[in-house]
């Protein structure tokens, strides 16, 4: 019973706090919208890049540069997104797209899509330079399923069962979050028309 009041409270108080961001549209009046995971290949061609860097002093994110060139990683706290060429959709420029479709058992096979961060993804990131995936970025995050949330809840699933999802060492999966709240930080949603005019 404890189990069930914990999650129902977390649930409110996650729900209360959060605070929709504002819409943001293009030049053309059109919504500019997180495409999860990854913008197609065929919304690449003539992408727009934005490398966003992480400040040690404020802990916010920066604008490094706007470009039409992938621009290259060159510290665990930049980030690079692509926005299709209408502005219409943005999403971060993994160079990897292994990803894979997770069915819940446990929670009627609902789909997520998810990225494995296991040894074969790992090694990427040991590379010079290193790949940019979802492993080394912080707009990934470990995948927890519903199914095992539910059945922990409800006393079906055993401790161990339910830690070993909530370790990132033991739990390899990964989902991408928006990146938008680093793209306001930085002030790339409010000023869109220098995307407009990358080179």
């Amino acid at each position: 019973m404890k189990r069930v009041f914990f999650f129902a409270a977390i649930s409110v108080i996650a729900a209360g706090c959060t605070v929709p961001a504002p819409r943001i549209t293009n030049a053309a009046g059109q919504p500019v919208r997180f495409e999860n995971p990854l913008l197609s290949k065929d919304e690449l061609r003539n992408a727009t890049f934005v490398l966003l860097e992480k400040s040690i002093a404020d802990g916010k994110y920066h604008l490094v540069s706007v470009s039409k060139q992938r621009q290259p990683i060159k510290n665990a706290r930049q980030e690079r997104i692509a926005f299709s060429a209408d502005l219409t959709h943005y999403a971060p420029d993994y160079q990897d797209r292994d990803f894979q479709t997770y069915n819940d058992p446990l929670n009627y096979q609902q789909k997520t899509v998810v990225y494995i961060c296991d040894a074969a993804h790992l090694a990427l990131m040991s590379r010079e330079p290193a790949m940019y995936t979802p492993c080394n970025s912080a707009f990934a995050t470990r995948f927890m399923p519903m199914g095992i949330e539910k059945n922990y809840a409800m006393g079906r699933l055993d401790e161990a069962t339910y830690r070993s999802y909530e370790s990132p060492q033991t739990n390899q999966m990964r989902i991408v979050n928006s990146p938008r709240y680093a793209l306001d930080q930085a002030g790339v949603m409010q000023n869109l028309g220098q995307l407009e005019n990358a080179r």
